[in-house]
């Protein structure tokens, strides 16, 4: 769940271990605030992309995705059926 939706890296398959004692005490987990860091790491990583030499993006694109489609209706796919995220659907 880290590492593949809230907190990927640019490969998308490993999980920096930084994150590792945040998950040590798993009573704790549900007080942490995961939207703000994953808000947070999307930042960093868009600063890193405009970098010349930067190939590919890391980050949350899921929630970079879901702010374009609310903000840039135009982008958005029309869908016939229930969607995944209903706030990037609206």
């Amino acid at each position: 769940m880290i590492g593949g939706e809230l907190l990927p890296d640019k490969s998308n398959n490993m999980v920096h271990l930084m994150y590792l004692p945040l998950l040590r005490d798993l009573t704790r987990v549900h007080r942490y605030s995961w939207g703000s860091a994953c808000l947070a790491n999307l930042y960093r990583e868009m600063c890193r992309a405009t970098k010349p030499n930067a190939k590919a993006m890391g980050g949350c694109l899921t929630l970079l995705q879901s702010w374009a489609w609310y903000r840039l209706p135009f982008l958005a796919p029309i869908v016939n059926r229930l969607p995944t995220y209903p706030f990037a659907s609206r």
